[in-house]
């Protein structure tokens, strides 16, 4: 191993790493007194902590390791990588659970502003509904009205070689026609 390498620098880089074999093996993110980290994958990340014994060379852009990938494999973080998951995991879940009771509770306010609008609705419609039923209703009480007033059409003094009599109800008095009653009422009583 080189002892000229500036860690700092390609940890800060993030420089790519290459096995003996000139597989990819990702890049340099940490290091210690004995070890470097390296993280590969964007999607599934592997961690591996190599001895600082195991790396070969760099060359500027690439730090080369003294073992092949298959060997590479062995120095894998499992429990690291299970836990970072799982921290990743959590903190989605967590987001998640956010994210559904945001939703929840704005769909819950837009029900409560739907129900509302409903019931404004509801009352709008009940009361044109009362007012139309009134209107019906005096409609119809004024066609009641006009029902019982005696026009005169079907009475008996338009029919022939009828005859009627009229009494007024207040003295008695008797009168042939209906215009013979209205006339003494207006001037007498």
């Amino acid at each position: 191993m080189s002892t000229s390498i500036d860690w700092t620098e390609l940890i800060k880089d993030r420089k790519g790493v290459i096995t003996k074999d000139n597989q990819s093996c990702g890049n340099i993110i940490g290091d210690d007194a004995e070890n470097i980290t390296i993280e590969d994958g964007a999607v599934r990340q592997h961690f591996y902590t190599v001895p600082k014994s195991a790396v070969g060379t760099y060359n500027g852009a690439e730090l080369t390791l003294n073992i092949s990938y298959d060997e590479l494999k062995t120095y894998e973080e499992k429990d690291d990588d299970k836990g970072m998951l799982e921290s990743n995991t959590g903190s989605i879940k967590d987001k998640t659970k956010s994210l559904k009771e945001k939703t929840v509770d704005k769909l819950d306010d837009d029900d409560e502003e739907e129900h509302q609008q409903q019931m404004k609705r509801k009352k709008f419609d009940q009361d044109i509904q009362t007012s139309n039923t009134k209107n019906l209703n005096r409609e119809n009480q004024e066609k009641e009205i006009n029902r019982n007033i005696d026009t005169g059409e079907k009475s008996d003094e338009t029919s022939t070689n009828v005859e009627s009599s009229f009494s007024c109800e207040n003295c008695n008095t008797k009168f042939t026609s209906r215009q013979e009653l209205k006339e003494p009422f207006t001037s007498k009583h």
